[in-house]
């Protein structure tokens, strides 16, 4: 004699295993997304990666930048400036703190530091739609009432630079140049040449000697400026280092 099967029975069993059927298949769904969600991400880093193996070329003792010179040149070259930091020190005589002025010779800059510049400066560009180049390192001098460091003014009046990414520009012949820029707040590039007049000159009293177009509006905060001077927090070192 057969058992006649519960038909509540019955029904809880088929819903069961419609429950389990849909479950298996939502996680396998979460999972295939999951799935495509670390591929994109190893895809990114990946590409990260090949980026900076680029950059840096292979570090395997075969193969070394072509920039890369010899201990004696720099010897060379470095004492040639010898005469010139004299000259410096007799002009200028004295430093913030009235000692005997020591030209810089040397800058500081932390290579973590350095790269997270690098970093910000290819996302920021990035936002705004502009292809750094390169950098420019720009000559400078901090002014005679700077202070650093609270009540520091032994580096008033040094030697110092700052570095700006560069970007392809062509002039009117056609030819092209890698020139300096920076963003506004709104993520706008804007030229140094127009943003603070590289090729005008600057009197003692603030004066303009040369004519050119360029923003004087130079006391707004500028949130996505690309300029950077001190990466490490570092002043300009003298002749010791």
């Amino acid at each position: 004699m057969k058992l006649q099967t519960n038909p509540i029975k019955q029904y809880l069993i088929i819903a069961f295993a419609c429950l389990s059927v849909i479950s298996c298949k939502d996680a396998v769904q979460t999972n295939t997304a999951e799935l495509e969600r670390f591929k994109n991400t190893i895809k990114e880093k990946d590409s990260i990666i090949k980026e900076l193996q680029k950059q840096l070329g292979t570090i395997d003792g075969k193969r070394k930048p072509s920039n890369i010179i010899q201990s004696d040149f720099a010897k060379e070259i470095y004492h040639l400036y010898d005469q010139r930091e004299e000259l410096i020190n007799e002009v200028v005589g004295q430093d913030g703190e009235d000692n005997a002025f020591k030209a810089t010779r040397s800058l500081f800059y932390d290579i973590d530091e350095l790269q997270k510049y690098i970093r910000y400066v290819k996302i920021q560009s990035r936002r705004a739609k502009v292809k750094p180049t390169g950098f420019r390192f720009y000559f400078a001098l901090y002014p005679d009432n700077y202070i650093r460091d609270k009540e520091d003014k032994r580096y008033a009046k040094r030697q110092t630079f700052f570095i700006a990414p560069t970007k392809e520009v062509k002039d009117a012949a056609g030819n092209i140049e890698q020139m300096g820029y920076t963003l506004d707040n709104n993520f706008k590039v804007e030229l140094l040449q127009d943003k603070i007049g590289l090729d005008s000159r600057v009197d003692k009293n603030g004066n303009i000697q040369k004519a050119g177009f360029f923003n004087l509006n130079l006391n707004q905060e500028e949130e996505n400026s690309l300029i950077a001077n001190e990466v490490t927090g570092t002043p300009p070192m003298g002749k010791q280092q």
